[in-house]
């Protein structure tokens, strides 16, 4: 029976729509496994036959299961054995098969993809519901963590031939807390990225070029990943740099100038998010006097803002709302210059800071909200997926640390014997 005949016979026998499609699923993923182990063992037979020739034996059949995107397949190869010699499995050398390598590299890959927007548990039932391959949330995180050792340790080398030119470049770097499973403890995940100014559609922006970058070590760590890729892919002598922090230790405007190389000159902005965030949880005892010194930072008045304070200043009698009034005048006199807001630098942009914060989200909701507690070497790992996916990188990491999964040149000869054989019975 054809297969279109075999959809046929499905079709006339299904209640509904439903039914129709999981059995042709079905139908599907029988037949592929089917014809992928026909395929392997018939590769198999023909790649042994140069061995023999060459006073190889065959020692065993031995069985090995494969799980493909597709469905698993369970397949026999030949186990050949000389004297002198050790033995081995010829169809496992030239597909590049680990010994106890179970999955292929495809599936390791989306399946590491999925684990990265859900928790293991979550990502074990939607492997289970789409594809009927089960698989527990224990063995998806040891997947997720072999697969994210082999990204966190990899080094792609640029595709560029030339380096970059651009006229501005930003940079910049915040911090993410996570729980920890160190009792009492917490995990810090230092994030930084850069990119050449946004692009405008409609109301909608998009960053030029970014590249993210995230490790659980200090921030000298980050920056020395960043430093690293500006030198290996920018020529920075001709190009303003912009970097934008909250000001934090370890973030402070000389750490950003201090891993630059020459450059044309060097921009730092505080960011707005941040500062706002520190006046608003100081001055929250006065809603209008927060509103008003507000207005003032964003349209840079310092002789406004100046005054506002002194006369608040002199009219609060609460010692605690006095002493957060102070802080608040200190903290913005002290950075005013960083507060300068990008528009008004005449820099020739005026947008382009003050993104990391909202970046987190992608990290936060699987590393935070969802209130998982962590392993420093483990969320590592998950964190390195993540990074290498944001930097559209993360199938080129993976793969270059799996050079042996390269196929032999022996499979396209053999199988060209064994399509040679195939065409002869069919006539």
């Amino acid at each position: 029976m054809t297969i279109v005949a075999e959809i046929c016979e499905i079709l006339k026998s299904s209640v509904h729509l439903a039914e129709f499609d999981k059995r042709v699923m079905q139908l599907m993923s029988q037949l592929l496994t089917k014809s992928v182990r026909e395929s392997l063992e018939r590769l198999d037979k023909e790649i042994i036959q140069s061995y023999l020739s060459d006073g190889w034996e065959i020692d065993r059949l031995e069985e090995r299961q494969l799980t493909f995107l597709f469905g698993t397949v369970s397949f026999k190869r030949r186990r050949l054995r000389k004297a002198g010699e050790k033995s081995f499995l010829p169809l496992d050398k030239v597909l590049g098969l680990n010994s106890r390598e179970r999955y292929s590299p495809s599936f390791n890959e989306k399946l590491s993809l999925l684990a990265t927007g859900m928790t293991y548990r979550q990502a074990s039932q939607s492997l289970h519901l789409l594809t009927d391959i089960e698989m527990s949330h224990q063995g998806i995180h040891n997947l997720v963590q072999r697969v994210g050792e082999k990204v966190f340790n990899s080094q792609v080398e640029p595709t560029e031939t030339e380096l970059k030119r651009p006229e501005i470049l930003f940079i910049e770097g915040d911090s993410v807390w996570i729980g920890s499973q160190d009792k009492g403890k917490h995990l810090e995940l230092k994030r930084g990225y850069i990119h050449e100014g946004v692009r405008r559609s409609g109301k909608r922006g998009e960053l030029i070029n970014p590249v993210y970058f995230g490790c659980f070590g200090t921030s000298q760590d980050l920056f020395k990943q960043m430093s690293d890729y500006l030198q290996m892919h920018y020529d920075l002598r001709h190009t303003v740099i912009v970097a934008n922090s909250d000001g934090g230790s370890g973030y402070e405007a000389h750490k950003f100038e201090d891993m630059l190389g020459r450059h044309k000159s060097f921009d730092y902005c505080l960011d707005s998010y941040h500062v706002m965030k520190y006046v608003t949880g100081k001055l929250g005892f006065d809603k209008s006097l927060l509103q008003a010194v507000w207005m003032c930072v964003k349209a840079y008045d310092r002789e406004q803002l100046v005054l506002i304070l002194d006369t608040a200043e002199s009219v609060l009698e609460d010692e605690k709302q006095l002493e957060k009034l102070l802080a608040v005048k200190s903290y913005l006199m002290s950075h005013w210059e960083a507060i300068n807001p990008l528009k008004l630098r005449d820099l020739g942009v005026s947008d382009g800071v003050g993104t990391c914060e909202s970046g987190h989200r992608f990290y936060s909701y699987r590393i935070k909200k969802q209130g998982r507690n962590w392993k420093k070497r483990g969320v590592s790992h998950l964190v390195a997926i993540m990074t290498a996916q944001k930097n559209g990188t993360f199938e080129v990491s993976y793969r270059s640390s799996s050079p042996h999964q390269v196929f032999s040149d022996k499979v396209a000869i053999s199988m060209r014997q064994v399509l040679k054989k195939t065409a002869a019975r069919a006539s």
